[in-house]
């Protein structure tokens, strides 16, 4: 059983809960993620689709960990055409299945969970989004670039998990 303390006992800001240090220390998939941390430009374009229209994507992305190490924390600020996009997402360990589970929360209300694994320097992200009366498969396929200053990922949806096709290609430039 693990131990917590209130930041409020340890004479920091009040409510947030922390792990005692020491314990459930980050592994070697944590120091894997390591490769996201930073602040990013992202630039793009989203594919006219089921999606949604030809837009341009650009935005400001940061990942930062969580005290303690074992969450990463990303968010994004940007805009999809002329509409403004943002999302919050925590990122964490599954031991179980050796993946990452990703919990996001986006400005519209949606929220969603994905799981992410990486092979070979790519990073795999694979969940299914709603889609008016379906699900949608979607995957993303992240690879860095330039000692990992350039991050590109191409984000694909498959009504049958056979056939994908492309609705956004985004690449992002570490500036942090």
């Amino acid at each position: 059983m693990t131990e917590r303390k209130s930041n409020t006992e340890a004479g920091a800001g009040a409510g947030v809960l922390t792990e005692r240090p020491g314990l459930n220390p980050p592994g070697p998939l944590h120091r894997r993620l390591e490769v996201f941390v930073g602040k990013w430009g992202l630039e793009g374009w989203q594919h006219e689709g089921l999606i949604g229209p030809a837009a341009r994507v650009s935005g400001i992305e940061s990942y930062e960990w969580l005290t303690g190490g074992l969450f990463l924390v990303h968010r994004l600020e940007g805009r999809l055409g002329d509409a403004e996009m943002a999302c919050i997402e925590i990122i964490g360990h599954d031991p179980a299945s050796d993946t990452c589970v990703l919990r996001t929360f986006y400005n519209d209300g949606n929220h969603n969970e994905w799981r992410m694994r990486e092979r070979d320097n790519v990073w795999m992200l694979t969940g299914e989004w709603p889609l008016e009366d379906r699900l949608l498969k979607v995957r993303c396929t992240t690879a860095f670039a330039d000692a990992g200053r350039i991050r590109s990922s191409k984000w694909e949806h498959s009504s049958d998990g056979a056939q994908w096709q492309t609705f956004w290609d985004v690449s992002a430039t570490r500036f942090e």
